[in-house]
Parts: C-alpha cells; sequence; structure tokens
C-alpha cells in the first residue's frame, strides 16, 4: 500500500460521503496536499520556486488550500486565472500558459498584471498590440520548444508543438523588445508522469544549460525561469514508483532563479473517490460491482487510460465486513456504455448494494478532465477536508 495517499479511515469515509450529500464524491485532503508540497520541494533544486499548474485540479477549495503552501500557479484559461486571483495570491505570482492565446485572453491576462507566455511571433506581435492597446507595460516569459525525454535513460525523446521553435527566437525576442513588454522569464516545459530520477535530473540540467544560452546569447535579466516539473503520481498498481531518495539534494544552477511547475504530483495523492455500489452480479466466470461513479466522472480510469501495462486503479471496500469472501471483480458504473468499466480483475471482498467504494490517488486529472456531460447525468461532487 502506498503511504504517500490520503487514505480516509472507513467511519471518515462514511462521513465524508454523507458531508458531500452522497456519491459519487470526490474528497480531497489538506493534510496530504501538505505532505505532497513537502515531497515534492524536497526533490526540487535547493531554492526553486514551487508553481502550481491548476489544471491538474482547478477546484477553488483545493487552490485555495495550495495558495499559503506554493509560491505562485501556472493557469491556462481565464478561469483558471479568476480561480488563482480569487485566492489573493498577488499578480506577480501567477503564469498564464498555453500554446495559443486568443485576443481577448492576451488583453485579460495583461489587464490582470499576470505574467503570459509567448510561444510564437505571432503570439508576440498579438501581445505586443494587446499591451499597447491597453496601455500597460505587461510581462513576457518566453516558452522555448524543447524535446520531451523518454521514460527511461536512453530512451528516443518526442518532438512536440510547445515553445518558440529555435529558428523563430531572434524575431520573438525583437518584437518583444520593441514593444511595451518586458521579458522577465523563461519556461522550458519538458512532459510530465515521470519516475526516473536520472531522467528527471538529466531534463532539468539540459533546460538550465538551454535556458543560459538563451539569456547569455540576448543578454536578458530574467525574473525566473522554469525548468518543468515532470514527476508522475503514481495511481495505478503497475506504476512505477518515482524515486524521491534520488531526487533529493540535486545540485541547482546558481545563476538563474528557477521555477518549478507541478501538477498531479501535488493534488493527485490528495484525492480519493468514493461510490456507491448500485447492483452486483455474475456473467459467465466474471463478478461486476456495479457503482455509481462512471467514466464521465473518473475518466483516468476508463479503459483508455488505465489497465494494461499500468496495471488496475487502487480501490478497496469501505468497511468490508469480517469474514467476506474475496474474489475477483469488475468494477463498471452506470453508463450504456462498454468503456465504463473502473477496474477490471481486481481482488475486493463480497459486497452489496449501498456498500462504499473507495478509489485511491485520483486528485489529478479527476472532474475537469472527464466527459461530465454524457448522457446528461448528474455532476460529482467535490469537497476539501
Amino acid at each position: 500500500m502506498r503511504e504517500d495517499m490520503a487514505r480516509p479511515a472507513d467511519r471518515e469515509a462514511r462521513l465524508l460521503a454523507r458531508r458531500a450529500g452522497g456519491t459519487p464524491a470526490y474528497v480531497y485532503s489538506r493534510e496530504a496536499l501538505r505532505a505532497a508540497v513537502g515531497r515534492v520541494r524536497a526533490a526540487s533544486p535547493p531554492g526553486a520556486g514551487l508553481y502550481y499548474s491548476l489544471k491538474a485540479n482547478p477546484h477553488p477549495g483545493v487552490v485555495q488550500a495550495l495558495a499559503a503552501l506554493v509560491d505562485g500557479f501556472d493557469v491556462c484559461s481565464l478561469a483558471e486565472l479568476e480561480t488563482a486571483l480569487n485566492t489573493g495570491v498577488q499578480p506577480r505570482d501567477v503564469l498564464f500558459t498555453g500554446p495559443a492565446k486568443s485576443g481577448e485572453e492576451a488583453e485579460a491576462a495583461l489587464a490582470a498584471g499576470v505574467a503570459v507566455t509567448v510561444e510564437s511571433p505571432n503570439q508576440a506581435r498579438l501581445f505586443a498590440g494587446a499591451a499597447a492597446g491597453l496601455g500597460v507595460p505587461g510581462r513576457a516569459v518566453i516558452r522555448l520548444n524543447t524535446l520531451y525525454p523518454g521514460r527511461v535513460v536512453g530512451a528516443d525523446p518526442s518532438p512536440n508543438q510547445f515553445g518558440v521553435a529555435p529558428e523563430d527566437l531572434a524575431e520573438v525576442v525583437d518584437v518583444l523588445r520593441a514593444s511595451t513588454l518586458s521579458v522577465t522569464g523563461l519556461q522550458l516545459f519538458w512532459g510530465s508522469q515521470h519516475a526516473d530520477a536520472d531522467v528527471i535530473t538529466a531534463a532539468r540540467a539540459s533546460m538550465t544549460e538551454q535556458a543560459l544560452a538563451c539569456v547569455d546569447r540576448f543578454g536578458l535579466t530574467v525574473d525566473f525561469v522554469s525548468v518543468g516539473g515532470g514527476i508522475a503520481m503514481p495511481w495505478c498498481d503497475a506504476d512505477p514508483e518515482v524515486d524521491w531518495a534520488g531526487l533529493a539534494g540535486a545540485d541547482a544552477e546558481d545563476r538563474l532563479p528557477l521555477v518549478c511547475e507541478y501538477g498531479r504530483s501535488l493534488v493527485g495523492p490528495a484525492g480519493s473517490l468514493l461510490t456507491t455500489v448500485l447492483d452486483t452480479k455474475t456473467v459467465g466466470d466474471r463478478r461486476y460491482v456495479l457503482v455509481d461513479a462512471g467514466i464521465n466522472h473518473v475518466f483516468i480510469a476508463s479503459r483508455l487510460i488505465a489497465g494494461g501495462d499500468r496495471g488496475e486503479p487502487r480501490v478497496r471496500v469501505v468497511g468490508a465486513r469480517p469474514g467476506a469472501a474475496v474474489a475477483p471483480a469488475w468494477v463498471t458504473g452506470p453508463l450504456c456504455s462498454q468503456l465504463d468499466v473502473l477496474a477490471e480483475d481486481v481482488r475486493l471482498p463480497e459486497v452489496e448494494i449501498g456498500d462504499l467504494l473507495l478509489f485511491e490517488g485520483v486528485g489529478a486529472y479527476g472532474p475537469s478532465f472527464s466527459p461530465s456531460g454524457f448522457l446528461s447525468r448528474d455532476q460529482v461532487r467535490e469537497i476539501v477536508y
């Protein structure tokens, strides 16, 4: 069993389900959020700031809890921007990111006074025009295109659409320097779900080297350089564990003020999903446990993401009956879709209609990542405790 995940005791889980007004319900632990931030900070370069990326979980209660624990926020939409600012965080500590932004987004972000990432010459001109029209100076952070490393040392890297191409970098700098915007930072994000300490530290070193080359080439003075996050959140039973010990005490480049952006590694361990058994049956040699949570609530558990080499989500029965027989089970949701399978061939005690199941480690990419409109069913509940 993983000790870094929130694991409400049986009585607490039942009370949380009642507090939520029923199931399915995501419950997020403040204590687990604090523990995750401490663990991730210790695994980051010494002195680096920590930014939380709201795309992993934008629930206002979660973001509010993290506001006192991290050094800033990374947002990707106007709704996320307002959620971040409503915590009371200073605009200087918010970074508005994304590979392509509309004119309305550019104006809103600059009007709010947050830093904005620039990812192409066209986007540089967009922000330059928006700043001039608003009569504000504006702070630009240039995102550099970087290859995503493989999961293990020696694996081939993969290209992606994010950031300024090397051949466009001079043009972007020229456009920004001719505007009211100041270049206050660089961003070099290199992927996510990495568990190998050697891969992570090598990527950080590569990002830092690339940033230094850019700073020196253009004579930039930057407030921060974001060298990505990348740390995984293992939540299926076959996911590789993060090498936390291997990440501890890594060296940092003392010429650059570094920031690391994290999402799932901060909120993933803090979240559990409570769901109620609606029916049980046996078809052929399979025992099915049908629950009120479906892939419209927890898409990450669908067969499109979980299963296979990753193994199955970690699920348990809340208050299992003493002496109940344990046997393989297929946990499925209420949707009219063969994709609505949350766990395959997992060992569970015998259950009855009305019993609670709890999925662990699902605090990241839950409701906001799930197709909640499918079949027009009720929205999942969310609470922070």
